[in-house]
């Protein structure tokens, strides 16, 4: 029988180092929403399967795109369209972000040998 569970996203990421992403919610299996801490910015890149959209927990964030900047603060929230390239960049030390969008999304890099500063995906068990 389910069970309903608690999930703290600050204790969640208090001990994994910035750009650890984790899993939080998975919708159909084709759906998910991934909580990060980020630090410094991320390499240009663009998403050729999905749209991502951008919920600031807690800091502040500037994402460069191709149209422009768009800087976002606590409670804000912005989407970014399926293949529009952008780099996010965290304007406050361990800003926490929730990002929603397809578990296939892709990511195609600019610089495909580019160091993606301890980038890596999990889910929460």
């Amino acid at each position: 029988m389910w069970q309903p569970k608690k999930t703290n996203l600050l204790e969640l990421l208090a001990p994994h180092p910035p750009r650890t992403n984790f899993h939080v919610i998975a919708v159909d299996q084709e759906y998910t929403v991934r909580v990060a801490k980020t630090a410094g910015r991320f390499p240009w890149h663009f998403h050729p399967h999905g749209d991502e959209g951008w919920f600031i927990f807690e800091g502040r964030l500037r994402i460069d795109t191709e149209a422009g900047p768009i800087e976002l603060g606590r409670g804000d929230f912005t989407v970014i369209p399926r293949g529009t390239r952008h780099s996010p960049e965290a304007l406050v030390p361990n800003t926490v972000v929730l990002i929603f969008n397809r578990r296939q999304l892709g990511m195609v890099l600019d610089e495909p040998e580019v160091d993606l500063g301890g980038f890596q995906e999990n889910n929460v068990e």
